[in-house]
């Protein structure tokens, strides 16, 4: 009399489904004094015993579960089958050691791994493929209780929702601002270069708006006496003297600065950075979402900027001082201020349609030096974070002066200029946005 496989595994969804159908492991066998279930939920062989296995299930403790009389785990169908049947051995008839109990992963579904080893010490480390971000832990080890984290799963890019909430507690930082949570601003980026003298030295700020591209300001690099190669953008930074193991340092490819901007009253303050290589969309790094062309902001709505910048107010002809700006990113929410409105409080400058402006009539909370090109970040309906602005400049070079509101690049009055200097493939993973 033959078994075929579809009767055993009818069988063994009835175990799965009931754990009192589960006979109890004889006296003889030793059960792992620790299980974890860190491999995953599921189910997983038990190393020592061909004939039991672990369930791991959301909210509980592991059930360490018999296969009926007479048959083995299966690792590799994950089903109680005969042992002649069996797709790879079992775990104990492959002579592993007791304490190799971290079973082989499984690639994340739009992703990759990498790994060929599941003993103690053992690391995998995964990646996702493109229009997709990492949640969870990038890599895994192997420990005496398994694998060090669960395994991460790869889901959609979302822009404009952090993995991270932001606070609400001030302390004195950017010019009346606060310290960010590390992670709740993951589209943020410090442009720094080789040769500025001091090392970790952030010039320039700017948003990730996709894995290879980045919007800033035209200024942090015009004119042309600026360098125009060797850029390097760092994601994932929040002190910039510290490693703190997350950050992504990625050389920059490509310079495209709006082709009408003019330096000496920074109208179409606008440039694309497109980087040598894609950044690792993850908890700590993903984009900000575009408006919509033509898009307009309330006044006086709350939006968020953040930065390295100078940490205290900065009057005209006040000088200026390196150690004046914040080693680790600050950030601050600022009311959006009608263009007639500021218009009035500048009367030096022309205020622009494709220019913004934000601040408080009293002063004291602004963007300052260092803060170019970092967003004005703005709260859609859906609760997604909107680059509604670009820090372009403050009045004769102040910041959080009274009456005196920062400009901003109006960044949908250019969204048909980003579209027109970015492949379509790129413009396809921004669209894909959900």
């Amino acid at each position: 009399m033959s078994i075929n496989l579809a009767t055993v595994l009818m069988v063994s969804v009835a175990v799965f489904a009931s754990s009192s159908s589960a006979k109890p492991a004889p006296r003889s066998v030793r059960v792992p004094p620790v299980w974890s279930c860190a491999g995953g939920h599921g189910l997983h062989p038990d190393p020592q015993d061909c004939g039991r296995f672990y369930q791991c299930a959301p909210g509980h403790q592991p059930f360490h579960l018999s296969c009926p009389a007479g048959l083995h785990f299966d690792p590799a169908l994950l089903v109680c089958n005969w042992p002649w049947a069996l797709g790879t051995p079992c775990a104990a008839e492959l002579g592993q050691p007791i304490d190799e109990i971290c079973p082989v992963p499984i690639p994340p579904s739009h992703g990759t791994m990498a790994g060929s080893d599941v003993s103690i010490g053992a690391t995998y480390t995964f990646s996702c493929n493109h229009g997709y971000q990492l949640q969870g832990a990038s890599t895994i080890t192997c420990t005496e209780e398994g694998w060090s984290a669960e395994y991460p799963i790869c889901h959609p890019i979302r822009c404009g929702i952090p993995s991270v909430r932001s606070k609400e507690a001030k302390i004195d930082r950017i010019v009346g601002g606060h310290e960010v949570v590390p992670g709740s601003q993951p589209w943020v980026v410090s442009f720094q270069h080789p040769l500025y003298p001091l090392p970790r030295f952030n010039l320039c700020g700017g948003s990730l708006i996709s894995p290879t591209l980045i919007v800033t300001a035209a200024h942090c690099f015009r004119p042309l006496s600026k360098p125009q190669t060797g850029w390097v953008a760092h994601l994932a930074e929040h002190n910039l003297y510290e490693d703190e193991g997350r950050e992504q340092n990625i050389t920059v490819q490509d310079i495209i600065v709006h082709q009408d901007f003019v330096y000496d009253v920074l109208t179409n303050d606008i440039a694309l950075v497109r980087l040598s290589q894609p950044a690792h969309m993850n908890d700590w790094v993903s984009p900000i979402c575009l408006p919509e062309t033509g898009e307009k902001v309330q006044a006086q709505t709350l939006c968020t900027t953040a930065g390295w910048g100078y940490t205290k107010p900065l009057a005209q002809g006040e000088s200026l001082s390196g150690d004046l700006q914040s080693a680790t990113l600050q950030e601050i929410e600022i009311p959006v201020v009608p263009n007639r409105k500021c218009a009035r409080k500048l009367p030096d400058y022309e205020i622009y349609p494709e220019q913004m402006c934000a601040g408080y009539d009293e002063g004291g909370i602004d963007t300052c030096v260092g803060d170019s090109g970092g967003s004005l970040a703005c709260k859609d309906d859906g609760g997604r974070m909107t680059i509604q602005g670009i820090t372009s400049f403050g009045d004769k070079g102040t910041c959080a002066q009274p009456a005196k509101p920062g400009v901003y690049s109006r960044v949908s009055a250019f969204v048909s200029w980003i579209r027109e200097h970015v492949t379509d493939q790129e413009w396809a993973v921004i669209s894909s946005y959900v």
